[in-house]
């Protein structure tokens, strides 16, 4: 009796420890990925200028500091100005080029999607550096606008891909009814077409706002003396690391993080 209670144990034991085996591992791989992110955010809280554990003291001097930086303000400007240029570039030519590739069929359709999906694909050093090039080319000169058009290339195709999966199931019926009843083109995309994209113009909108926020290399090549955030903590972090870099991040963390959340929320809800 007691020997079968023995192995009835052994045997869930090892049933247990079955089931945890996957719970265990991902939990291994995200303590992994994420455990550089929190240590980043806890010392940009600490009182003391030595980044060690364990904290030695809880305080907000970081970030005071790191807003008091009379760069600060120029480069939170030209970020801003960054991102909201190229989403709104990008979610222009993203959402356009998601309506015409809904009138090609077959084989065509899909090299269309493959190849407005290729700048995501390619390194961003090499892309950056061809840009450069080709500005140098043409004769244009470094500066916002042409980082501008740099992130808009990079967030391109994540805007089409978004918009391309909310037109799946965009029922166009709808607007060829809307033509028969005499409306015209611009009153069936003001009245009927827009309302209906509307969520997943905004969620792809804030993708390309967030890819814009943190990006650097395509930045650095074609900024110029302009700065934006990622580029002012690449220059703190040449003089050495102090807890106000840690600030800045996790300011950049947290917008993102916001960022994200929402577009996701969006983008689910036009799925749904």
């Amino acid at each position: 009796m007691v020997t079968s209670l023995m192995l009835i144990s052994k045997r869930q034991l090892r049933r247990s420890l079955r089931n945890l085996s996957p719970a265990i591992f991902v939990g291994v791989v995200l303590s992994y990925l994420f455990a550089p992110v929190i240590v980043t955010v806890l010392f940009s809280f600490t009182s003391s200028p030595r980044l060690s554990l364990p904290i030695e003291g809880f305080t907000f001097q970081w970030y005071e500091s790191a807003f008091s930086n009379p760069l600060f303000v120029d480069a939170m400007r030209n970020t801003l100005i960054l991102a909201l240029t190229s989403a709104i570039i990008a979610v222009l030519l993203g959402t356009s080029f998601a309506f015409g590739i809904t009138s090609i069929k077959g084989r065509r359709r899909k090299i269309a999607l493959t190849a407005s999906l290729l700048p995501a694909a390619i390194p961003a050093l090499v892309l950056g550096i061809s840009l450069a090039v080709f500005f140098s080319g043409i004769g244009s000169s470094q500066g916002l606008l042409n980082a501008a058009i740099g992130h808009a290339v990079l967030s391109l195709p994540f805007v089409i891909l978004t918009m391309n999966a909310r037109l799946e199931t965009f029922d166009f019926t709808t607007l060829e009814a809307a033509r028969d009843l005499g409306a015209s083109p611009l009153q069936t995309f003001r009245d009927i077409t827009l309302p209906l994209i509307s969520t997943a113009v905004i969620g792809a909108g804030l993708l390309a706002i967030a890819l814009s926020l943190d990006e650097f290399v395509v930045t650095w090549f074609n900024i110029g003396n302009e700065m934006t955030i990622p580029v002012l903590i690449w220059g703190l972090l040449r003089r050495g690391i102090d807890p106000s870099i840690n600030a800045l991040a996790s300011v950049v963390l947290v917008s993102l993080i916001i960022i994200v959340t929402l577009s996701n929320r969006l983008t689910h809800r036009t799925e749904k």
